[in-house]
């Protein structure tokens, strides 16, 4: 779960706002100027949080013209609530919804793969540098149109890395055998079954992990779910995947200025979005390491080209998809020009 600092914003992301902010003029996409704001509805299953920084960017790009009424956490604990989400936006139920990237490949759409590819995008400052290109974005934006949505935006997600309930995730060998709770997404599955460990779709928001050997979660959920003492290490220095949320309409739901508005608060949202989930990571870090409850362990360099070369079958199943394999190279391009980050570790 995920709590912004300042009280204020975070009441302006859940209620219509009709109050916060100036209702000056700024980029007229919805008529500034007039009594009452245009206000479009989103949902989305995760925490108010996460998607505070684009609902602020709407508002200010429009000079508070128009503005966004977030409802947060629909269904959470159903491991399919985010295809249902899908389902709903695409019936006009609400104009925007929020679901993490990891979905759209079981409904069909493989735009977004490439996000997820494992290993590919391994710390928050290759991250931002991937979802800050929008002509990159905007190529994985069109594939929800094949559903008869509109793609808006792709909002950072917090890293994924492997933690120990029964084993430690270190080299290719120790996930051989084991069942790993992930969020729900093929490409996570089908990663984890190159490296011979069965992957079980599972809700998380707490529920209990213990029949596992092993979960697949971000560093903040450790803490957030309370499983610090389940889970007895995470595997820092090995980044399986970002979780990011990607942002759809339904279909004529928005004008033209209104969709050219909201793609642009989604890519200008991304620093202070990296920036957050940075800076509520090492706050994460900080408590556990001050419990003590579970244990920050390094792969190594040598472990994780291991890793690379085990998940060379899902890099090859991947690359079958021409746009995908654009993507990847686009994406390992940027790699290479950007300086990689080190691992989380305990403060000394």
């Amino acid at each position: 779960m995920l709590w912004r600092k300042t009280v204020g914003a975070l009441a302006c992301v859940l209620l219509v706002l009709t109050g916060c902010g100036p209702a000056g003029t700024g980029d007229n996409a919805g008529g500034a100027g007039t009594a009452e704001p245009m206000v479009l509805t989103m949902v989305s299953i995760r925490d108010a949080a996460e998607v505070e920084d684009f609902v602020a960017q709407v508002e200010r790009l429009s000079g508070g013209a128009v503005r966004i009424e977030a409802t947060r956490r629909w269904q959470a604990n159903d491991p399919e609530a985010e295809a249902g989400l899908v389902r709903e936006v695409r019936a006009g139920t609400y104009t925007l919804g929020v679901v993490g990237a990891r979905v759209w490949h079981g409904l069909g759409v493989r735009s977004f793969d490439a996000l997820l590819a494992p290993l590919e995008i391994a710390d928050l400052t290759l991250e931002q540098a991937v979802l800050g290109e929008a002509g990159l974005t905007s190529q994985m934006l069109q594939g929800p149109a094949v559903l008869g949505l509109e793609g808006i935006g792709i909002l950072p997600g917090p890293l994924r890395r492997p933690a120990r309930v029964e084993r430690r995730f270190l080299g290719p060998a120790d996930y051989k055998g084991a069942g790993i709770a992930i969020s729900a997404g093929e490409v996570a599955a089908r990663s984890l079954a190159a490296l011979g460990a069965t992957a079980v779709p599972y809700a998380f928001e707490g529920a209990p992990v213990d029949g596992f050997d092993g979960v697949e979660l971000q560093i903040a959920a450790v803490r957030g779910n309370r499983y610090d003492g389940t889970l007895r290490s995470l595997t820092a220095d090995v980044s399986l995947w970002p979780r990011p949320l990607t942002i759809v309409a339904s279909r004529h739901a928005l004008t033209p200025d209104q969709r050219d508005l909201l793609r642009r608060a989604a890519l200008a949202a991304v620093p202070e979005s990296i920036e957050f989930i940075r800076s509520f990571e090492q706050e994460a870090i900080g408590a556990l390491c001050r419990r003590g409850a579970i244990e920050l362990v390094t792969a190594g360099p040598e472990r994780v080209r291991e890793l690379r070369v085990a998940f060379a079958p899902v890099y090859t199943w991947l690359e079958e998809d021409r746009q995908t394999k654009d993507l990847l190279t686009h994406i390992r391009a940027l790699r290479d020009s950007t300086p990689a980050e080190t691992a989380p570790a305990c403060p000394a």
